[in-house]
């Protein structure tokens, strides 16, 4: 993977409450191994209670050293999989909140926020991660990468890398900005 050009990897830890991916440790150990920075996110349920997913997040995220997770943990919310209809704006807000607040005294890290395009449509005009004031990752399939302020651009969700079957999720780090 890291021959590839391929320099992170965030790999999905738990949806929900409830559910862990059963191959995240194993998933993260190879990622490790091949050389790639590696983080974990995970799925957020918008109708669940947002405690009992950020403990389950940062318990499946302690299975891992803390010196094997350099990336910061993310949260992925999306319309997608979701209730129907979901909650209004300012109790979706204050639940990730809970969330992140939660995740990040738990980590010491502060979260990123993924937002799929349909939840920032429904929820918009200002961009989720800016309402929490935490770092964007922006999903825009394509070449040219998405104006204003990101931390990571999901440019392309079927890619090919080595050792993965199957279709990825291609990402661009944005590089920290340097100080004259």
């Amino acid at each position: 993977m890291a021959g590839d050009g391929i320099a992170f990897a965030y790999l999905k830890a738990t949806e929900g409450s409830s559910f862990t991916d059963p191959r995240f440790a194993t998933n993260h150990a190879a990622a490790d191994a091949a050389g790639l920075r590696v983080g974990g996110y995970h799925y957020y349920t918008l109708c669940s209670p947002p405690e009992g997913q950020a403990d389950h997040f940062t318990a499946t995220l302690d299975a891992v050293p803390p010196a094997r997770r350099p990336l910061p943990p993310v949260v992925d919310l999306e319309l997608i999989g979701n209730c129907d209809p979901p909650p209004d704006l300012d109790t979706l807000l204050a639940d990730v909140r809970v969330f992140v607040d939660r995740v990040e005294s738990a980590t010491g890290r502060r979260v990123v926020v993924y937002t799929h395009p349909d939840l920032d449509e429904r929820y918009g005009p200002t961009p989720f991660a800016d309402r929490l004031e935490r770092r964007r990752w922006v999903r825009r399939p394509g070449e040219r990468p998405p104006s204003g302020s990101w931390w990571v651009w999901q440019r392309a969700d079927d890619a090919r890398v080595a050792g993965v079957a199957g279709p990825v999720d291609l990402d661009v780090m944005r590089p920290p900005r340097r100080s004259s």
